[in-house]
């Protein structure tokens, strides 16, 4: 449980329970005039922490070149969104929708490295090996060889079987409960 303490300078007035209002007329401004306050720097902190949180994940099947996708922690709520959003589309396939949407919404980037070299991370970008990465966009399905309009379409077809696409969605999930909560004991 964590305890704040806010103060009205106006009134004195003091909150210090997550239950208890605020008083409307007690503000929070930051300018650049004011030297940054222990609440910025912490809402900064935050933000630093959970977007240096990611995981690499091997997408099975490719040796030569070995591909990763580089993937964000996501969120619960994200998922459930996913899930009922696709579960309402009644399709056949709906359950392997909804665990590539949530693998295209965290992906970061895709990548592939050279004989397990770690170290040298490549681009899968036809003509620029060594430019930004993809992620599952028109380039990599171009480089894939695949026509595809979404880029749950580029997904499907980066991961060879649905077992191993949901099987990076269970792990993503998996590291994302750890990651998030690593985030707010960090914090």
């Amino acid at each position: 449980m964590v305890n704040f303490e806010i103060s009205d300078a106006d009134e004195g007035a003091v909150s210090t329970g997550p239950d208890e209002g605020f008083k409307e007329e007690a503000s929070f401004e930051a300018s650049s005039a004011h030297t940054e306050t222990p609440l910025i720097s912490l809402k900064s902190r935050r933000e630093e922490i959970v977007n240096g949180l990611f995981v690499d994940i091997q997408v099975p099947r490719w040796n030569d070149p070995e591909i990763f996708v580089r993937y964000r922690p996501i969120s619960a709520i994200k998922l459930n969104s996913a899930i009922e959003r696709r579960r309402k589309q009644k399709t056949e396939d709906w359950s392997i929708l909804a665990n590539a949407d949530m693998l295209v919404e965290a992906c970061l980037g895709v990548y592939c490295i050279l004989h397990g070299n770690m170290d040298n991370k490549y681009s899968l970008r036809i003509a620029d090996a060594s430019g930004d990465f993809t992620k599952f966009d028109p380039d990599l399905s171009a480089a894939l060889g695949i026509p595809a309009e979404r880029a749950v379409d580029v997904c499907r077809s980066l991961y060879l079987t649905e077992g191993d696409l949901i099987d990076a969605a269970n792990r993503l999930f998996k590291w994302s409960g750890i990651a998030n909560e690593e985030a707010d004991e960090t914090f």
